[in-house]
């Protein structure tokens, strides 16, 4: 995403199972484009503009343009980039009820049946922080964690086949880092899968998982002690012949246990949120931001050592990023490290 206060040129790349590109499309998207996630359908690339000012000569001049933007309160442009190059992108405007859409976290898009397009977010409210700039620790107390976090809510947007753009708040209580059974990924989904805050919809840390069905519109959740805090879930499928169930599986996440200051891997069912495992780990693992279940990582001892040994590599020579040069080199690397560490991969 190529950015200045006028224009901005958007570049999307496709790339196969391999990771080999497939194709690739640029578009030009009015104003500073400051975007933090998007989503795919089969027809579609899935973009959401908020709106931004600048000062252009500031931000010419300062040494820091991020300085020198504001978000303004006012409706955001929904980009639908189709995935055909043939065809023209189309812009439209998001329905504005108070909340700028600065930093939605998609859950899954899809095309159905109907001719709409349609996407679940996680959508962040931001009127509620105090504004104050902030040190670690950021947050020492609920109250604290309550004034520099953004609400939350889950909310769908419709486009229909006329264009005509709604939304509907699915839930509103506290969730964060919403997932889906990948093999949903792009297609109609039923259930969504969410780290929750114990508060209801008043701002949380993320502590419990629950499951939300987006046909009934129920949630049940599965809530640990007050000291222990889950990170995102992350959706296992079962590998039992005949399955065909969206919600045939396992739910993975860390949680954090205060007291101890020690993590523990949870598996819940899919289904119910049962609690079928709890695998203490010995150490205080960070909650991590984003990720997914790959069956085929199923890495060797020696593996991990190997990749072990080429981070701590990099992570010693991190301080010499800006000498890289083009065969890594620069860093103590060559390229025949890269293919010792990752074999077949590069």
């Amino acid at each position: 995403n190529k950015q200045d206060s006028s224009r901005s040129e958007l570049t999307v790349y496709e790339f196969n199972s391999k990771f080999r590109l497939e194709d690739s499309i640029e578009v030009e998207l009015p104003g500073f484009a400051l975007i933090s996630d998007f989503a795919v359908t089969e027809n579609y690339y899935i973009f959401v503009q908020p709106p931004v000012s600048t000062n252009s000569m500031q931000f010419l001049f300062n040494k820091e343009p991020g300085k020198v933007l504001k978000m303004e309160s006012g409706p955001s442009i929904l980009h639908l980039i189709p995935r055909d190059s043939s065809k023209n992108m189309i812009s439209l405007e998001i329905p504005f009820d108070g909340v700028t859409l600065s930093d939605l976290k998609f859950v899954n898009a899809f095309n159905d049946d109907n001719g709409s397009v349609i996407f679940d977010v996680i959508r962040m409210d931001n009127r509620n922080l105090d504004g104050k700039p902030t040190t670690y620790p950021w947050a020492a107390s609920l109250e604290d964690f309550s004034s520099k976090a953004a609400r939350r809510d889950l909310v769908r947007y419709t486009v229909s086949k006329n264009l005509d753009v709604s939304q509907k708040v699915l839930s509103d209580i506290q969730c964060y880092f919403g997932v889906i059974n990948a093999a949903n990924s792009c297609q109609q989904h039923q259930f969504i899968y969410l780290s929750i805050g114990a508060l209801g919809n008043q701002v949380a840390p993320p502590q419990g998982i629950a499951k939300f069905d987006t046909t009934t519109g129920k949630m049940i959740s599965w809530m640990p002690e007050s000291f222990e805090f889950c990170g995102e879930p992350m959706f296992v499928p079962s590998t039992k012949d005949g399955v065909t169930a969206e919600d045939e599986g396992y739910i993975m996440s860390v949680l954090y246990n205060g007291k101890l200051c020690e993590s523990e891997l949870i598996i819940l069912s899919a289904k119910d949120l049962s609690l079928q495992v709890r695998a203490p780990l010995g150490i205080a693992v960070p909650h991590g931001l984003h990720g997914c279940f790959n069956p085929g990582a199923d890495f060797k001892k020696d593996e991990i050592e190997r990749r072990a040994k080429l981070a701590d590599k990099m992570e010693s020579r991190g301080n010499m990023w800006n000498e890289v040069k083009s065969d890594f080199s620069g860093l103590g690397l060559r390229l025949d490290d890269w293919e010792e560490f990752f074999g077949d991969i590069v």
